[in-house]
């Protein structure tokens, strides 16, 4: 009986100092300011009509986080003569950063989905992270460089990237 006892406590004890240490695969991303990682995406169709001109058209679009999981809210902002949907980057897990040798910088990737009505896209995007007091993981600069979607690169200009898409009316990407 003092046996079974004896080995109950020792896997409890075992499981209070073993499970904390297990991921528990919570997203976690680098602390930074984000002003410049800014993506900026119009919508149009074969004969360049403003898509996002469209109500329903604008209202069946849904912009998610990979990592987080989370809707990432968007602004619809005038560019020109036409309107876009301006929102930021969802950072990459600090896990997922590389670092170098110096810890004054950073690199990762983080990936998005756009939902339209009857398609998505893939954003895979390109971030790099400056510390303000290296070796910190807060505290810095996140910028984006590049948005990888639809088989093109797009690299930033300023502060965003900016990202044109021919499309139905139906959120069906055109080739």
């Amino acid at each position: 009986m003092k046996k079974k006892t004896f080995l109950s406590l020792v896997l409890a004890i075992m499981s209070i100092a073993i499970l904390p240490s297990c991921d528990n695969g919570e997203y976690s991303p680098i602390k930074a300011s984000t002003d410049s990682c800014q993506i900026v995406v119009s919508c149009v169709d074969g004969k360049g009509q403003d898509l996002l001109l469209d109500k329903e058209f604008l209202d069946a679009i849904k912009i998610e986080g990979d990592g987080s999981h989370s809707r990432i809210r968007y602004d619809v902002i005038n560019q020109g003569e036409k309107k876009a949907i301006l929102f930021e980057a969802e950072l990459p897990d600090q896990s997922d950063m590389k670092w170098t040798n110096d810890h004054k910088e950073a690199s990762g990737i983080s990936k998005m989905t756009i939902k339209f009505k009857k398609d998505k896209l893939q954003l895979k995007c390109h971030i790099k992270y400056i510390a303000n007091r290296p070796p910190a993981a807060s505290g810095g600069k996140a910028t984006i460089e590049e948005v990888q979607c639809n088989n093109k690169s797009y690299n930033r200009s300023g502060n965003a990237v900016y990202i044109t898409l021919n499309m139905d009316k139906n959120g069906k990407l055109l080739k």
